[in-house]
Protein backbone atom coordinates (compact mmCIF):
# COMPACT_ATOMS: atom_id res chain seq x y z
CA UNK A 1 0.00 0.00 0.00
CA UNK A 2 1.08 3.63 -0.99
CA UNK A 3 2.09 6.09 2.09
CA UNK A 4 -0.53 7.68 3.86
CA UNK A 5 -0.03 11.44 4.40
CA UNK A 6 -1.46 12.88 7.69
CA UNK A 7 -3.87 14.98 5.63
CA UNK A 8 -4.92 12.13 3.86
CA UNK A 9 -5.69 10.80 7.08
CA UNK A 10 -7.62 13.66 8.66
CA UNK A 11 -10.03 13.20 5.35
CA UNK A 12 -10.53 9.90 6.79
CA UNK A 13 -10.87 11.15 9.66
CA UNK A 14 -14.03 12.91 8.59
CA UNK A 15 -15.15 10.32 6.71
CA UNK A 16 -15.79 8.33 9.97
CA UNK A 17 -17.18 10.88 11.26
CA UNK A 18 -19.28 11.46 9.47
CA UNK A 19 -20.58 7.82 8.43
CA UNK A 20 -22.51 7.41 11.71
CA UNK A 21 -24.26 10.38 11.92
CA UNK A 22 -24.74 12.31 8.24
CA UNK A 23 -28.45 11.26 7.72
CA UNK A 24 -28.90 11.04 11.17
CA UNK A 25 -31.29 14.13 11.72
CA UNK A 26 -33.51 13.04 9.11
CA UNK A 27 -33.38 8.96 10.37
CA UNK A 28 -34.20 10.11 14.10
CA UNK A 29 -37.12 12.29 12.80
CA UNK A 30 -38.90 9.57 10.95
CA UNK A 31 -38.54 6.96 13.79
CA UNK A 32 -40.04 10.32 15.98
CA UNK A 33 -43.33 10.03 13.24
CA UNK A 34 -42.83 6.12 13.99
CA UNK A 35 -43.02 6.20 17.47
CA UNK A 36 -45.91 9.19 17.56
CA UNK A 37 -48.73 6.57 16.66
CA UNK A 38 -49.41 2.92 15.96
CA UNK A 39 -52.39 0.62 14.81
CA UNK A 40 -54.07 -1.08 16.77
CA UNK A 41 -55.92 -4.66 15.81
CA UNK A 42 -58.83 -2.71 15.33
CA UNK A 43 -57.15 0.24 12.64
CA UNK A 44 -57.34 2.87 15.37
CA UNK A 45 -54.55 5.06 15.36
CA UNK A 46 -53.40 5.94 18.64
CA UNK A 47 -50.89 8.05 20.79
CA UNK A 48 -47.50 5.87 21.64
CA UNK A 49 -46.94 7.86 25.08
CA UNK A 50 -44.24 5.17 26.47
CA UNK A 51 -40.90 6.35 27.54
CA UNK A 52 -37.73 4.82 27.30
CA UNK A 53 -36.65 3.33 30.33
CA UNK A 54 -33.23 3.25 32.54
CA UNK A 55 -31.79 0.02 30.71
CA UNK A 56 -32.21 1.98 27.63
CA UNK A 57 -28.11 3.20 27.90
CA UNK A 58 -29.14 6.62 29.20
CA UNK A 59 -31.80 8.48 28.61
CA UNK A 60 -31.24 11.50 26.48
CA UNK A 61 -33.69 13.39 28.33
CA UNK A 62 -30.97 13.54 31.04
CA UNK A 63 -27.93 13.92 28.56
CA UNK A 64 -29.21 17.00 27.19
CA UNK A 65 -30.12 18.08 30.94
CA UNK A 66 -25.91 17.83 31.78
CA UNK A 67 -25.08 19.46 28.19
CA UNK A 68 -26.74 22.65 29.30
CA UNK A 69 -25.52 22.66 33.25
CA UNK A 70 -21.93 21.08 32.22
CA UNK A 71 -20.72 24.82 32.44
CA UNK A 72 -22.45 25.82 35.40
CA UNK A 73 -21.51 22.33 37.15
CA UNK A 74 -17.66 23.05 36.59
CA UNK A 75 -17.09 26.77 36.12
CA UNK A 76 -13.62 25.56 34.13
CA UNK A 77 -15.52 23.32 31.75
CA UNK A 78 -15.12 24.68 28.15
CA UNK A 79 -18.50 26.83 26.80
CA UNK A 80 -18.23 24.62 23.49
CA UNK A 81 -19.80 25.69 19.89
CA UNK A 82 -23.72 25.21 19.41
CA UNK A 83 -24.84 24.29 16.33
CA UNK A 84 -28.47 23.55 16.22
CA UNK A 85 -28.68 20.62 18.10
CA UNK A 86 -25.13 19.96 18.36
CA UNK A 87 -22.74 21.02 20.78
CA UNK A 88 -18.71 20.83 19.43
CA UNK A 89 -15.74 21.45 21.80
CA UNK A 90 -12.26 21.75 19.58
CA UNK A 91 -8.83 21.74 21.71
CA UNK A 92 -5.62 22.70 20.22
CA UNK A 93 -2.17 21.68 22.22
CA UNK A 94 0.85 23.04 21.26
CA UNK A 95 4.27 21.62 23.47
CA UNK A 96 7.41 20.39 23.54
CA UNK A 97 8.78 16.39 24.05
CA UNK A 98 11.98 15.15 25.14
CA UNK A 99 12.59 11.54 25.28
CA UNK A 100 15.91 9.71 26.12
CA UNK A 101 15.69 7.44 24.10
CA UNK A 102 14.16 8.83 20.53
CA UNK A 103 14.76 5.61 18.70
CA UNK A 104 14.41 3.27 21.45
CA UNK A 105 16.91 1.41 20.93
CA UNK A 106 19.16 -1.48 22.99
CA UNK A 107 22.09 0.22 23.18
CA UNK A 108 23.60 3.92 22.26
CA UNK A 109 20.38 5.63 22.60
CA UNK A 110 20.30 9.33 21.78
CA UNK A 111 18.14 12.13 23.57
CA UNK A 112 16.38 14.50 21.56
CA UNK A 113 13.96 17.10 21.71
CA UNK A 114 10.76 18.54 19.35
CA UNK A 115 7.46 20.26 19.19
CA UNK A 116 4.37 18.65 19.23
CA UNK A 117 0.95 18.88 18.17
CA UNK A 118 -2.02 17.76 19.17
CA UNK A 119 -5.75 18.73 17.56
CA UNK A 120 -8.90 17.45 18.77
CA UNK A 121 -12.69 17.94 18.76
CA UNK A 122 -15.00 16.70 20.53
CA UNK A 123 -19.18 16.96 20.13
CA UNK A 124 -22.62 15.73 21.51
CA UNK A 125 -26.28 16.14 20.27
CA UNK A 126 -28.27 18.51 22.50
CA UNK A 127 -31.40 16.53 21.55
CA UNK A 128 -34.42 15.53 23.37
CA UNK A 129 -34.46 12.01 22.19
CA UNK A 130 -31.46 9.87 20.14
CA UNK A 131 -28.07 11.03 21.13
CA UNK A 132 -24.79 11.45 18.63
CA UNK A 133 -21.78 11.65 19.77
CA UNK A 134 -18.13 11.81 18.29
CA UNK A 135 -14.46 13.10 18.99
CA UNK A 136 -11.54 13.27 17.03
CA UNK A 137 -7.76 13.63 17.87
CA UNK A 138 -4.53 14.00 16.02
CA UNK A 139 -0.82 13.96 17.47
CA UNK A 140 2.21 14.52 15.25
CA UNK A 141 6.16 14.86 17.14
CA UNK A 142 8.48 16.14 14.97
CA UNK A 143 11.99 15.37 16.64
CA UNK A 144 14.48 17.70 15.69
CA UNK A 145 17.59 15.54 15.23
CA UNK A 146 16.12 12.12 14.29
CA UNK A 147 13.94 13.19 11.82
CA UNK A 148 13.04 9.01 11.52
CA UNK A 149 11.47 8.98 14.25
CA UNK A 150 8.88 11.54 14.14
CA UNK A 151 5.70 9.77 14.97
CA UNK A 152 1.91 11.26 14.11
CA UNK A 153 -0.81 9.04 14.97
CA UNK A 154 -5.20 9.66 14.74
CA UNK A 155 -8.11 8.46 16.52
CA UNK A 156 -11.44 9.16 15.42
CA UNK A 157 -14.87 7.87 16.88
CA UNK A 158 -18.67 8.21 16.61
CA UNK A 159 -21.77 6.12 17.91
CA UNK A 160 -25.70 7.44 17.09
CA UNK A 161 -28.01 6.07 19.56
CA UNK A 162 -31.61 5.65 17.77
CA UNK A 163 -34.24 5.12 20.53
CA UNK A 164 -36.78 2.54 18.16
CA UNK A 165 -39.11 2.11 20.77
CA UNK A 166 -39.82 2.14 24.49
CA UNK A 167 -38.22 -1.14 24.87
CA UNK A 168 -35.96 -1.45 21.50
CA UNK A 169 -32.90 0.78 20.98
CA UNK A 170 -30.26 0.62 18.02
CA UNK A 171 -26.23 1.60 18.18
CA UNK A 172 -23.97 2.74 15.44
CA UNK A 173 -20.54 2.85 15.56
CA UNK A 174 -17.59 3.63 13.34
CA UNK A 175 -13.90 4.51 13.82
CA UNK A 176 -10.66 5.00 12.58
CA UNK A 177 -6.97 4.69 14.22
CA UNK A 178 -3.70 5.57 13.16
CA UNK A 179 -0.57 4.11 14.41
CA UNK A 180 2.99 4.02 14.05
CA UNK A 181 5.23 0.87 15.39
CA UNK A 182 9.58 0.90 14.94
CA UNK A 183 12.06 -1.17 15.03
CA UNK A 184 11.31 -1.96 18.45
CA UNK A 185 8.83 -4.06 17.73
CA UNK A 186 9.33 -7.53 16.10
CA UNK A 187 7.80 -7.52 13.13
CA UNK A 188 9.43 -4.61 11.51
CA UNK A 189 12.80 -4.74 10.01
CA UNK A 190 15.80 -3.58 12.37
CA UNK A 191 16.60 -2.26 9.25
CA UNK A 192 13.56 -0.41 8.53
CA UNK A 193 14.07 3.36 7.69
CA UNK A 194 11.20 5.24 10.05
CA UNK A 195 8.16 3.52 11.65
CA UNK A 196 5.51 1.51 9.85
CA UNK A 197 2.08 3.43 9.81
CA UNK A 198 -1.32 0.93 10.57
CA UNK A 199 -4.40 1.84 9.60
CA UNK A 200 -7.49 0.20 11.40
CA UNK A 201 -11.19 1.15 10.24
CA UNK A 202 -14.34 -0.57 12.20
CA UNK A 203 -18.44 0.24 11.83
CA UNK A 204 -20.93 -1.86 13.89
CA UNK A 205 -24.68 -1.94 13.92
CA UNK A 206 -26.23 -3.50 17.38
CA UNK A 207 -29.73 -4.29 18.15
CA UNK A 208 -30.60 -3.79 21.96
CA UNK A 209 -34.09 -4.97 23.30
CA UNK A 210 -34.99 -5.31 27.01
CA UNK A 211 -37.89 -8.06 27.98
CA UNK A 212 -38.31 -7.56 31.28
CA UNK A 213 -35.71 -8.59 33.56
CA UNK A 214 -33.28 -9.75 31.01
CA UNK A 215 -31.50 -7.49 28.04
CA UNK A 216 -30.72 -8.88 24.89
CA UNK A 217 -28.04 -7.30 21.96
CA UNK A 218 -27.57 -8.76 18.53
CA UNK A 219 -24.13 -6.80 16.88
CA UNK A 220 -22.86 -6.91 13.53
CA UNK A 221 -18.95 -5.22 12.54
CA UNK A 222 -16.88 -5.19 10.15
CA UNK A 223 -13.15 -4.31 10.92
CA UNK A 224 -10.53 -3.74 8.20
CA UNK A 225 -6.78 -3.34 8.87
CA UNK A 226 -4.16 -1.87 6.86
CA UNK A 227 -0.29 -2.10 6.87
CA UNK A 228 1.75 0.35 4.85
CA UNK A 229 5.18 -0.95 2.92
CA UNK A 230 8.63 0.66 5.18
CA UNK A 231 11.75 1.45 3.21
CA UNK A 232 14.94 -0.04 4.32
CA UNK A 233 18.21 1.09 4.69
CA UNK A 234 19.46 -1.43 2.36
CA UNK A 235 17.39 -0.21 -0.31
CA UNK A 236 13.91 -1.28 -1.75
CA UNK A 237 11.38 -2.11 1.21
CA UNK A 238 9.20 -4.20 2.77
CA UNK A 239 6.25 -5.26 1.44
CA UNK A 240 3.27 -5.63 3.75
CA UNK A 241 0.24 -6.65 1.77
CA UNK A 242 0.05 -9.72 3.28
CA UNK A 243 -0.86 -8.62 6.71
CA UNK A 244 -3.67 -6.71 5.62
CA UNK A 245 -7.30 -8.07 6.09
CA UNK A 246 -10.78 -7.71 6.99
CA UNK A 247 -12.32 -8.85 9.80
CA UNK A 248 -16.79 -9.32 9.49
CA UNK A 249 -18.13 -10.55 12.93
CA UNK A 250 -21.65 -11.30 14.76
CA UNK A 251 -22.16 -11.30 18.64
CA UNK A 252 -25.08 -12.34 20.77
CA UNK A 253 -24.75 -11.24 24.17
CA UNK A 254 -27.70 -11.44 27.49
CA UNK A 255 -27.76 -9.87 30.51
CA UNK A 256 -29.84 -10.76 33.80
CA UNK A 257 -30.45 -7.02 34.81
CA UNK A 258 -32.61 -7.51 38.09
CA UNK A 259 -30.84 -6.17 40.02
CA UNK A 260 -30.05 -3.62 38.25
CA UNK A 261 -26.92 -2.86 39.89
CA UNK A 262 -25.15 -6.46 39.49
CA UNK A 263 -25.96 -7.57 35.89
CA UNK A 264 -24.58 -11.01 35.30
CA UNK A 265 -24.12 -11.51 31.40
CA UNK A 266 -22.68 -13.72 28.99
CA UNK A 267 -21.11 -13.16 25.19
CA UNK A 268 -20.32 -15.32 22.65
CA UNK A 269 -18.75 -14.33 18.37
CA UNK A 270 -17.87 -15.31 15.56
CA UNK A 271 -14.92 -13.55 13.16
CA UNK A 272 -13.48 -14.64 10.82
CA UNK A 273 -10.67 -13.16 8.88
CA UNK A 274 -9.58 -12.64 5.41
CA UNK A 275 -6.25 -11.85 4.17
CA UNK A 276 -6.24 -10.04 0.58
CA UNK A 277 -3.33 -12.41 0.16
CA UNK A 278 -4.44 -15.51 -0.12
CA UNK A 279 -0.56 -16.95 0.64
CA UNK A 280 1.55 -14.78 3.08
CA UNK A 281 5.22 -14.07 2.67
CA UNK A 282 6.16 -16.85 4.27
CA UNK A 283 3.68 -19.23 1.15
CA UNK A 284 1.19 -19.55 4.69
CA UNK A 285 -2.64 -19.16 4.54
CA UNK A 286 -2.98 -17.01 6.94
CA UNK A 287 -6.88 -16.59 6.62
CA UNK A 288 -8.30 -17.86 9.96
CA UNK A 289 -11.47 -18.74 11.85
CA UNK A 290 -12.14 -17.02 14.90
CA UNK A 291 -14.49 -17.31 18.57
CA UNK A 292 -14.65 -15.87 21.93
CA UNK A 293 -17.22 -16.15 24.43
CA UNK A 294 -17.31 -14.30 28.08
CA UNK A 295 -19.66 -14.40 31.34
CA UNK A 296 -19.10 -11.71 33.44
CA UNK A 297 -21.23 -9.22 35.25
CA UNK A 298 -21.69 -4.63 34.71
CA UNK A 299 -21.30 -3.28 37.78
CA UNK A 300 -23.51 -0.39 38.95
CA UNK A 301 -23.57 0.84 42.02
CA UNK A 302 -23.96 4.72 41.85
CA UNK A 303 -21.31 7.26 41.83
CA UNK A 304 -19.07 4.83 44.10
CA UNK A 305 -18.14 1.25 41.81
CA UNK A 306 -19.05 0.95 38.24
CA UNK A 307 -17.40 -1.07 35.50
CA UNK A 308 -17.67 -4.51 33.94
CA UNK A 309 -15.55 -8.02 34.02
CA UNK A 310 -15.79 -10.80 32.23
CA UNK A 311 -13.95 -14.28 31.88
CA UNK A 312 -12.90 -14.49 28.23
CA UNK A 313 -11.97 -17.38 25.73
CA UNK A 314 -10.63 -17.26 22.57
CA UNK A 315 -9.79 -19.47 19.88
CA UNK A 316 -8.50 -18.50 16.32
CA UNK A 317 -7.94 -21.50 13.75
CA UNK A 318 -5.92 -20.92 10.68
CA UNK A 319 -6.53 -22.40 7.32
CA UNK A 320 -3.08 -23.90 6.69
CA UNK A 321 -2.34 -26.87 8.84
CA UNK A 322 1.42 -25.71 9.00
CA UNK A 323 0.25 -23.39 11.66
CA UNK A 324 -1.33 -24.42 14.84
CA UNK A 325 -4.35 -23.02 16.39
CA UNK A 326 -4.37 -19.90 18.81
CA UNK A 327 -6.25 -19.37 22.05
CA UNK A 328 -6.38 -17.76 25.35
CA UNK A 329 -7.86 -17.06 28.72
CA UNK A 330 -8.39 -14.14 30.38
CA UNK A 331 -10.32 -11.69 31.89
CA UNK A 332 -11.33 -8.05 30.21
CA UNK A 333 -12.58 -5.59 32.11
CA UNK A 334 -12.72 -2.09 33.72
CA UNK A 335 -13.55 -1.00 37.46
CA UNK A 336 -13.94 3.14 38.30
CA UNK A 337 -13.97 3.36 42.16
CA UNK A 338 -14.47 7.07 42.99
CA UNK A 339 -13.84 7.07 47.35
CA UNK A 340 -14.75 10.41 47.76
CA UNK A 341 -15.46 13.31 44.78
CA UNK A 342 -11.70 14.63 44.24
CA UNK A 343 -10.54 10.98 43.22
CA UNK A 344 -10.59 8.24 40.64
CA UNK A 345 -9.60 5.08 40.92
CA UNK A 346 -9.47 3.17 37.14
CA UNK A 347 -8.33 -0.32 36.44
CA UNK A 348 -8.51 -2.46 32.96
CA UNK A 349 -7.95 -5.57 32.13
CA UNK A 350 -7.31 -6.91 28.64
CA UNK A 351 -6.84 -10.02 26.45
CA UNK A 352 -6.51 -10.50 22.72
CA UNK A 353 -4.80 -12.72 20.16
CA UNK A 354 -2.93 -10.75 17.70
CA UNK A 355 -1.68 -11.34 14.30
CA UNK A 356 2.00 -12.18 13.14
CA UNK A 357 4.25 -12.39 10.07
CA UNK A 358 6.47 -14.44 11.44
CA UNK A 359 6.91 -18.80 9.73
CA UNK A 360 7.31 -19.96 13.04
CA UNK A 361 4.32 -18.73 14.71
CA UNK A 362 0.42 -18.60 14.53
CA UNK A 363 -0.05 -15.42 16.39
CA UNK A 364 0.37 -13.96 19.84
CA UNK A 365 -1.40 -13.58 22.99
CA UNK A 366 -1.35 -10.33 24.67
CA UNK A 367 -2.72 -9.33 27.97
CA UNK A 368 -2.88 -6.46 29.41
CA UNK A 369 -3.28 -4.57 32.85
CA UNK A 370 -3.46 -0.84 33.91
CA UNK A 371 -4.09 1.39 37.02
CA UNK A 372 -4.64 5.07 37.02
CA UNK A 373 -5.47 7.29 39.38
CA UNK A 374 -6.69 11.10 38.90
CA UNK A 375 -7.26 13.46 41.88
CA UNK A 376 -8.38 17.37 42.07
CA UNK A 377 -5.54 19.03 44.24
CA UNK A 378 -7.70 21.97 43.78
CA UNK A 379 -11.24 22.67 41.96
CA UNK A 380 -9.09 23.43 38.94
CA UNK A 381 -5.50 21.81 39.32
CA UNK A 382 -5.88 18.00 38.60
CA UNK A 383 -2.74 15.22 38.88
CA UNK A 384 -2.73 12.44 37.16
CA UNK A 385 -0.53 8.76 38.10
CA UNK A 386 -0.49 5.59 36.10
CA UNK A 387 1.21 1.96 36.11
CA UNK A 388 0.50 -0.28 33.61
CA UNK A 389 2.12 -4.20 32.38
CA UNK A 390 1.66 -5.99 29.15
CA UNK A 391 2.55 -9.15 28.87
CA UNK A 392 3.10 -10.73 24.77
CA UNK A 393 3.79 -14.51 24.75
CA UNK A 394 4.49 -16.10 21.20
CA UNK A 395 6.35 -19.41 20.50
CA UNK A 396 6.43 -20.33 24.00
CA UNK A 397 8.23 -17.18 24.48
CA UNK A 398 6.94 -13.88 26.72
CA UNK A 399 7.91 -10.35 26.54
CA UNK A 400 7.30 -7.77 28.85
CA UNK A 401 6.39 -3.75 28.79
CA UNK A 402 6.23 -1.78 32.24
CA UNK A 403 5.03 1.39 31.76
CA UNK A 404 4.66 4.41 34.41
CA UNK A 405 3.86 8.17 33.91
CA UNK A 406 2.96 11.60 36.25
CA UNK A 407 1.50 14.24 35.07
CA UNK A 408 -0.65 17.70 36.40
CA UNK A 409 -3.42 19.99 34.32
CA UNK A 410 -3.67 23.43 35.53
CA UNK A 411 -7.10 24.87 34.19
CA UNK A 412 -6.80 28.19 33.84
CA UNK A 413 -9.81 29.33 32.47
CA UNK A 414 -12.67 28.09 29.90
CA UNK A 415 -10.09 28.68 27.55
CA UNK A 416 -6.93 27.80 28.65
CA UNK A 417 -4.84 25.45 30.37
CA UNK A 418 -1.35 24.03 30.88
CA UNK A 419 -0.11 20.50 31.57
CA UNK A 420 3.37 18.75 32.33
CA UNK A 421 3.69 15.21 32.59
CA UNK A 422 6.21 12.57 32.75
CA UNK A 423 6.10 8.81 30.91
CA UNK A 424 8.29 5.95 31.55
CA UNK A 425 8.35 2.72 29.55
CA UNK A 426 10.79 -0.17 30.04
CA UNK A 427 10.72 -3.29 27.50
CA UNK A 428 12.28 -6.77 28.53
CA UNK A 429 12.39 -9.40 25.95
CA UNK A 430 11.96 -13.12 26.24
CA UNK A 431 15.87 -12.72 23.92
CA UNK A 432 18.31 -10.66 25.89
CA UNK A 433 20.13 -7.76 24.18
CA UNK A 434 16.73 -5.98 22.67
CA UNK A 435 15.57 -4.58 26.05
CA UNK A 436 15.42 -0.77 25.92
CA UNK A 437 13.77 2.21 28.55
CA UNK A 438 12.83 5.48 27.37
CA UNK A 439 11.82 8.68 29.75
CA UNK A 440 9.95 11.31 28.27
CA UNK A 441 8.91 14.57 29.51
CA UNK A 442 6.13 16.50 28.39
CA UNK A 443 4.45 20.06 28.70
CA UNK A 444 2.12 22.64 26.90
CA UNK A 445 -0.60 24.62 26.97
CA UNK A 446 -4.17 23.64 25.66
CA UNK A 447 -6.28 26.17 23.79
CA UNK A 448 -10.22 25.01 24.20
CA UNK A 449 -13.50 26.56 22.97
Amino acid sequence: MKGVTLAEGLGVVGVVLCLTGAAAPVFAQALDDLRSTHIEDGGVAVTDQSVAPSLAIAPEETEALAVQNESIGDPYAPLGLRRGGMIFYPSLQLGTVYTSNVSQASSGSKSDIGPRIKPALRFQSDWSRHSWTGSASGDVTDYLKENSATSKGIEAASKFKLDIRHTTWAEFDASYGLSQTGPEDSEVPNTAIGKRTDHTLTASTALNHDFGGLEGRVKLALERQIYEDVKLSGGGSEDNDDRNNYTPSTSLRLSYTEPPALKPFVEVSYAPRFHDRKYDRNALKRNSQGVTASAGVVLDRGPIWTGEAAIVYSVRDYADAALDANSAIGINGNLSWKPNDLTTVLLTLGTSLDETSLATSSGSKTYTSRIELSHELRENVTMLAGAGLELTRESGQTDKTYTSNLGIDWQLNQALSWTASYDGTWFKPATSGDDYNEQRLMTGIVLRR
